[in-house]
């Protein structure tokens, strides 16, 4: 499908394993072969999609990307259809098999040491790394809620972003974002040739 393609061109842009590509790169992948990575650094920003944090540059986030509704498929007036969203495979198996809505990070631990990548764009699975800060995330987020970590919540979603950081978008704070077509952002929603 055209997300699956749209997917596997940036998570082979992706050499960090980060869910992140160069913002130069993410250009000029455009240029040379892709017409949809083209959107305007400002619209990357607006749609949630520009990671301005990294000591590597502007980046461009891969499942914020696929999910902005600049690649939805269809739009009308009353709905869109956009690309599926990698992360609900995840969390659905997390629900499944914690069986309610919060748990103890040593479960959520023992639940994620038996999951891999869900990514269906990889050649090779990639092994969770959930020693170190990762732990220590997930205990600070039970610290905060009573011991428990809320599945639901915007904090576990952040983890699964680091954890599943090319199926799991980044969860920005409410009102961060905005899910702006194309023609409800405006004509600054492509990039000109100069800043490409």
């Amino acid at each position: 499908s055209e997300c699956r393609s749209m997917k596997a061109a940036l998570v082979e842009m992706d050499t960090h394993h980060t869910g992140r590509v160069p913002l130069s790169k993410f250009y000029s992948h455009g240029l040379d072969a892709e017409w949809r990575f083209g959107e305007s650094e400002e619209y990357l920003r607006e749609l949630g999609a520009l990671d301005e944090t990294s000591w590597r540059g502007k980046q461009v986030i891969i499942p914020n990307y696929i999910q902005a509704t600049s690649n939805c498929i269809v739009s009308s007036e009353h709905y869109l259809v956009c690309c599926v969203n990698d992360c609900n495979a995840v969390l659905d198996d997390i629900e499944s098999r914690i069986g309610a809505a919060s748990a103890e990070p040593r479960q959520i631990l023992a639940v994620m040491g038996n999951l891999s990548s869900h990514s269906t764009t990889l050649e090779e699975e990639h092994e969770l790394q959930l020693q170190g800060s990762l732990t220590s995330q997930l205990e600070m987020i039970a610290d905060a809620h009573g011991g428990q970590v809320p599945l639901h919540g915007r904090l576990f979603a952040q983890w699964l972003h680091y954890a599943f950081p090319r199926e799991c978008p980044f969860p920005h704070k409410a009102g961060a974002v905005a899910a702006l077509t194309p023609s409800e952002y405006g004509e600054g929603y492509i990039a000109s040739a100069e800043d490409m």
